[in-house]
Parts: C-alpha cells; structure tokens; sequence
C-alpha cells in the first residue's frame, strides 16, 4: 500500500499550501507485507524532511509495535 502526501487537512477542510506543506508535499509512505514460512513481515519506507525524522523514528516503532499486537490477536 503506498500513499502520496498532496497537501494538508484540518478539521476535515483542505488547507492552502504554505511554505511547510511545499517541503514534503510528493513524499511517498509505501508498506509492504512479506510471508516467509509462516512468517508475516511488514516493511515500512517513506520519505521525510529532517524536521519530521525524529518524530517518525520515536512514533513508528510504538505505532507498528500496536499493528503487531492487534495482527497477533
């Protein structure tokens, strides 16, 4: 599965671009799903600016660690 970031929503309403969303607007988010020998995988890739990487690298782990709990159940 693979999403485009296009822009901004808030409160349900699309914003105007502005000089934030320009930086990372076209930035992809693709997951994939692997089965080895009984085995599922998911591989998460995406791209990001420098501002939001820290964000990502303390969010997603917990994030996918909540997708594993609920596959796993």
């Amino acid at each position: 599965m693979s999403f485009k970031h296009l822009g901004t929503l808030k409160g349900g309403e699309e914003q105007p671009d502005n000089e934030e969303t320009k930086k990372w607007s076209g930035a992809m988010e693709n997951y994939s799903l692997d089965e080895k020998k009984g085995v599922t995988e998911l591989t998460v890739t995406m791209d990001t600016t420098e501002d939001h990487e820290k964000y990502f690298k303390d969010t997603f782990p917990k994030a996918l660690e909540s997708i594993r709990a609920l596959a796993e159940n």
